[in-house]
């Protein structure tokens, strides 16, 4: 759980990207002191939006513990924040140039060589921090308001998934503390398959080559199992192979509670999945059933084909009319027939 609020600031890279829908945004996260705890790019899509969700739950107690102010109120993103309650700001261009030129660092060489978009998020980011602006809650979109329980169910997911990463961990801190050597963050996806492959070091410390050989063998099945590259899957392991013969031996688990200790991290790793399979299911919904996407569907389809009932192209086509009765006049098949004139 944070000690410190945060503030986040949402930026695109210019009026071109701004307005497209696969624009690329840029995030930037401060604490109450205004450092700056990190820079993230996430598409402007219901995926950047679970990015975004997941990070600023990680850095808070609360999905509203974090105000966000963003440059742009054309943004997917931002509309899924205004319906999901999320605190918001939304500020023009030259305000938003002027906090970045504000509020930037200049003891900081990195951040004086950021791309434009980065500047501009961390500027709104730390003008929330220093109070220049003020993010409230909004109202729902008129065309977001049906979303308002799924986006909800998908923050009290978000809460309850870094609730069981919180869990994983103490968890491994008492049974498994090699795990935590190897990777900084074990709820990581491939992390999580790793240890689930191996959820107790026995099978690394029986010393002489069997261990190499089982890390291979449990490298190559995740590879089969495609949980990441190659090279990704093979440093991960490896990683774990070598936390744990740096290990000391002495106040481990010991052999006999092994299986008990192994099938608790096994548990508490399906807890972290099964959060991370419902958020994705959720997010899944709000992807294939988006607004923008269907109203952009409609817009690239003509308007006669809009709205128009099953039954109405049957209506409207022409019976086909034979070389014998050119001059007959064709009439609309919902009209009375009318008897030809007298040749």
């Amino acid at each position: 759980m944070a000690l410190v609020r945060v503030y986040c600031g949402l930026a695109s890279a210019d009026d071109s990207v701004r307005g497209a829908q696969t624009a690329q945004l840029t995030i930037a996260v401060v604490d109450d002191a205004g450092r700056l705890l990190g820079v993230h790019e996430i598409g402007d899509d219901p995926g950047g939006y679970a990015e975004l969700g997941a990070l600023l739950v990680e850095r808070t107690s609360g999905f509203t513990d974090a105000a966000v102010a963003a440059d742009s109120d054309d943004h997917l993103v931002t509309s899924l924040l205004i319906a999901a309650g999320r605190p918001l700001v939304v500020t023009d261009d030259d305000t938003t140039d002027d906090f970045a030129e504000r509020f930037a660092d200049d003891d900081s060489a990195e951040e004086m060589q950021a791309p434009p978009a980065a500047r501009r998020a961390v500027g709104l980011a730390r003008a929330l921090q220093a109070g220049a602006i003020a993010a409230v809650t909004q109202a729902a979109p008129r065309e977001l308001v049906s979303y308002k329980p799924v986006l909800a169910a998908h923050v009290a997911l978000l809460g309850g998934r870094h609730a069981a990463a919180v869990a994983l961990r103490e968890v491994l801190r008492e049974l498994y503390p090699a795990a935590l050597r190897a990777y900084p963050d074990p709820s990581h996806p491939l992390a999580l398959a790793v240890l689930d492959a191996l959820p107790e070091p026995g099978r690394l410390t029986s010393g002489g080559a069997e261990p190499e050989q089982v890390a291979e063998q449990v490298a190559a099945e995740l590879i089969r199992a495609r949980a990441a590259s190659d090279d990704e899957i093979i440093a991960a392991v490896t990683a774990l192979h070598v936390a744990i013969s740096e290990s000391p031996r002495r106040g481990g688990v010991n052999k006999s509670l092994a299986p008990a200790a192994a099938e608790t991290v096994r548990n508490a790793i399906a807890a972290v999945r099964s959060c991370d399979a419902a958020c994705a299911s959720l997010i899944g919904t709000i992807s294939a059933r988006s607004v923008r996407s269907t109203s952009a569907t409609r817009r690239s389809q003509p308007a006669a084909l809009q709205s128009v009932p099953a039954t109405a192209g049957r209506r409207s086509r022409r019976e086909p009319i034979s070389a014998g009765s050119a001059t007959t006049t064709p009439q609309p098949m919902n009209a009375p027939p009318v008897a030809p004139h007298p040749v």
